[in-house]
């Protein structure tokens, strides 16, 4: 698909192959991206990401998809001692210079709400990364040097964005440790982040809740995942994706803001009573869908059919029916 709306861009990369067009995503980021006052942009130093300060504390870091899906939200808390970077996007650009640059030398926790492409590339900037400990497999599978081999075609041109491939930083192997459910990251000074198990998407998909600020980084809540014969494979499905929800439910009261990892920033956490609806209303009737439609993963060179269960003033529940019940997922 062409460029439908072009959002103006200093960004070095350049898309070349669009997903269809989410309206209400595309007039948020249209106003945001080309006229918001918060924007910092840093071409010196990584010209792959535009950075948005949403808390004083907080630097939203937004990237251009670079595999035709989309465009992608990293986030970076400054903390009384530490600072705590959740994603790491397509490692193209200097984002551990970025972050240098926004938080000085505090030590840097870097941390992934889970192993995909637009998530978990740049991790090889940095010397120790954590997930949750039902990713660690997954985690592993990319931690190798041919990770970013799908974006070029034969003739090493790019498929999807345009980038100068030299702008990708070199691959050297990291550690990936794994963490449990509830995990406390201390960024000093009693400045805690929680880490928050929300499967479906991944087996070990999880959000990251600053107990501070009472905001959510919640990653991709909206996809469930397909991976066969992967350890913990029952938790892509829409009833481990409902059952994480209902456990955060008590919760959602005090959170005051969400932070996904694509699309709008800072909604209220009234999105995560309506993704749970949307799950539950998934698991009464699974094979009533609103929608049905083909979806190109890039990542996998394939398109599948997905059904979609739509989610209140936002987006949809993609999933199919090999993946509703723990039980049924192969």
């Amino acid at each position: 698909m062409s460029d439908p709306r072009p959002i103006k861009s200093e960004l070095k990369s350049h898309r070349i192959v669009w997903e269809e067009e989410k309206p209400i995503r595309w007039s948020f980021l249209k106003i945001l991206r080309e006229f918001s006052t918060l924007k910092q942009f840093y071409p010196e130093i990584n010209p792959y990401v535009e950075v948005y300060k949403f808390r004083d504390n907080l630097y939203c870091m937004f990237q251009e998809s670079m595999d035709g899906m989309g465009d992608l939200w990293m986030y970076l808390l400054d903390g009384p001692e530490k600072a705590m970077l959740i994603d790491t996007g397509f490692g193209v650009g200097d984002l551990k210079g970025l972050c240098r640059h926004l938080v000085g030398d505090k030590p840097l926790i870097v941390v992934n709400t889970h192993h995909h492409f637009d998530h978990a590339y740049g991790n090889a900037q940095f010397d120790v990364c954590y997930c949750h400990e039902y990713e660690v497999p997954l985690m592993e599978s990319k931690n190798n040097p041919h990770i970013w081999d799908y974006l070029f075609k034969e003739d090493g041109s790019c498929k999807f964005t345009e980038f100068d491939k030299a702008d990708i930083i070199p691959w050297h192997k990291y550690e990936i440790v794994g963490v449990e459910d509830g995990h406390i990251f201390d960024l000093g000074g009693g400045y805690e982040v929680e880490a928050v198990l929300l499967p479906g998407h991944t087996p070990g998909h999880c959000a990251y809740y600053d107990r501070r600020q009472h905001i959510l980084f919640q990653g991709d809540t909206t996809g469930i995942g397909s991976y066969p014969g992967v350890p913990n494979r029952q938790y892509c499905s829409v009833e481990a994706l409902r059952d994480g929800l209902k456990k955060l439910q008590p919760r959602f009261a005090e959170i005051q803001g969400c932070f996904p990892g694509h699309g709008m920033l800072d909604v209220s956490s009234v999105s995560l009573q309506y993704l749970l609806d949307a799950a539950e209303a998934i698991l009464r009737e699974p094979e009533h869908c609103d929608e049905k439609k083909m979806r190109f993963m890039a990542g996998f060179g394939m398109s599948k059919e997905v059904m979609q269960k739509y989610v209140q003033q936002g987006t949809a529940i993609k999933y199919d029916m090999g993946c509703v019940w723990k039980k049924d997922v192969k």
